[in-house]
């Protein structure tokens, strides 16, 4: 049985039953990105932080913009040539098509990579810096990470019942330890290995002693019972000992037969002082802390949340003698300066607080080499926080830029570019993640059209050309969101 008008027109509407169904989608799919879109322009509108502006990689968003809307071009081909009955050119016009789906998630795999790579540290005067986590000989990232001397206890609460959080050191504690953790010394004198095996038989016995405890307290309570002279007493009693009774949480300490060197990144860690380090599992670490300093390339230094304003901002803790110093704080200036000639200069009447790209211009300063610039030779003309991300080697001995040491005390929070950052980044992933959804499934429908269509294509090509041209409008609507994105997160 053939559903009708999937080939012909209806006649009441002049259109076959997918085009209907692909009109009604798009319009839900408008309303999606319209609430997206809006939601951005409000965001950007009532940000109380300097908002992120030509931070991406225009060449990179632009080559995209071209690439989609040539896939566009093409997949309007391939349909015109299916009604020309010119199957030859059909195929490659929508083979055209699917590379360049396949070239564009390309381009946005290596943006995104990048993005990863990427840091930004927020010091406490509101200084953001930018740069890279170092990389070791073998050219391996070297992390920030907390580390702990001579820890020799362990404290960790094994749960009664079923809770969020409950001791499970072996997944937990023990890959953070240095080198093998060797055994722990219980408080009735019995030792253990922090592997899977014997922690399971610690849990086990832990929870039997506990089942026993309960189990002489139901006892207890009906001997009571029974020796009660008064009745209400008594069956109180053994209501008591009827009564549900949960196993207890109990919390164990382990003793360390050699003292233990510990490490574990901020994110594996629910806190530390200088003496305890608590794991996502609970467990509490004793021992000293050795060393919370950051290592960091800097790239940039941000100083447009600095307080003050421009007049301020070369005050920076970003140039404290103990990081980048005067020299850099100089080649700042410098730059600064020179930005804000050139407004005054270009632009007599604007007002320089309203200029969101003076603002980064002149306040965003991108070091461009492990030494300071000359002088003279301190501004430059590129200021996107991702578009300076060097190439190559990002530490050793052929770093690009200076590697200072952060003292905790002067930072408050640091993440790579991904939507933890900040409001900018976290819907630039959504709404370029999602129009990336869009991408790769329309270009799966066109794909299958191409490679698993072909009884359709020999022997109702018409049928075929209606099947086309649904998913050629769903393509259209892709590349349009793409026209909105890129000028809206890219230029403005």
């Amino acid at each position: 049985m053939d559903i009708p008008y999937t080939v012909h027109a209806r006649p009441d509407t002049g259109l076959y039953n997918a085009k209907i169904g692909i009109w009604l989608f798009l319009a839900s799919e408008v309303m999606l990105f319209g609430g997206l879109f809006s939601a951005y322009i409000f965001l950007r509108v009532g940000a109380d932080y300097p908002w992120p502006v030509h931070d991406l990689d225009v060449t990179l968003g632009f080559i995209n913009t071209v690439v989609l809307i040539a896939s566009s071009v093409t997949v309007v081909m391939a349909w015109a040539m299916l009604k020309l009955r010119k199957f030859g050119l059909y195929r490659l016009n929508m083979a055209i098509t699917v590379v360049c789906a396949g070239v564009f998630m390309f381009n946005k795999t290596l943006e995104y990579k990048a993005k990863f790579a990427h840091y930004a540290v927020k010091l406490t005067d509101g200084t953001l810096l930018t740069g890279h986590m170092p990389k070791d000989a073998a050219g391996n990232t070297i992390h920030y990470q907390i580390k702990f001397a001579n820890v020799t206890e362990l404290a960790l609460t094994i749960a009664g019942g079923n809770k969020a959080v409950d001791a499970d050191p072996v997944n937990y504690v023990v890959p953070h330890i240095a080198g093998e953790p060797g055994k722990f010394k219980l408080a009735d004198g019995s030792e253990i290995t922090l592997d899977k095996a014997s922690f399971k038989a610690l849990r086990k016995k832990v929870h039997a002693e506990e089942q026993k405890k309960i189990d002489d307290r139901r006892a207890e309570l009906r001997k009571q019972a029974d020796a009660a002279k008064d009745p209400a007493e008594a069956k109180k009693l053994r209501d008591q000992a009827s009564k549900h009774m949960p196993l207890p949480d109990v919390t164990l300490k382990l003793t360390s037969s050699a003292p233990l060197k510990v490490a574990a990144k901020p994110s594996e860690i629910f806190g530390y002082t200088d003496t305890t380090i608590t794991f996502l599992d609970g467990t509490i670490a004793t021992g000293k802390l050795a060393d919370d300093k950051m290592t960091f390339e800097v790239d940039g230094v941000d100083a447009r949340a600095v307080p003050g304003g421009p007049a301020e901002a070369h005050k920076s803790l970003a140039f404290d003698h103990r990081y980048l110093g005067e020299d850099w704080q100089k080649a700042f200036i410098a730059n600064r300066d020179h930005h804000i000639a050139e407004f005054k200069k270009d632009y007599p009447t604007r007002d320089q607080a309203r200029s969101a790209t003076l603002q980064k211009e002149s306040l965003f300063f991108k070091l461009e080499s492990a030494e300071p610039p000359k002088e003279g030779e301190a501004h430059g003309d590129k200021h996107g926080a991702e578009a300076h991300a060097p190439a190559g080697d990002h530490g050793g001995a052929h770093a690009h830029h200076p590697t200072i040491v952060i003292e905790k005390k002067d930072f408050t929070f640091f993440s790579n570019f991904t939507p933890k950052l900040n409001t900018y980044y976290a819907i630039y992933f959504t709404l370029t993640g999602l129009h990336g959804l869009h991408v790769v499934a329309g270009a799966l429908v066109l794909a299958y059209f191409l490679v698993f269509d072909g009884k359709r294509l020999r022997q109702d090509p018409e049928h075929l050309a209606n099947r086309v041209e649904v998913g050629g409008l769903f393509w259209h609507f892709v590349d349009l969101v793409w026209i909105f994105l890129f000028p809206l997160l890219y230029l403005l």
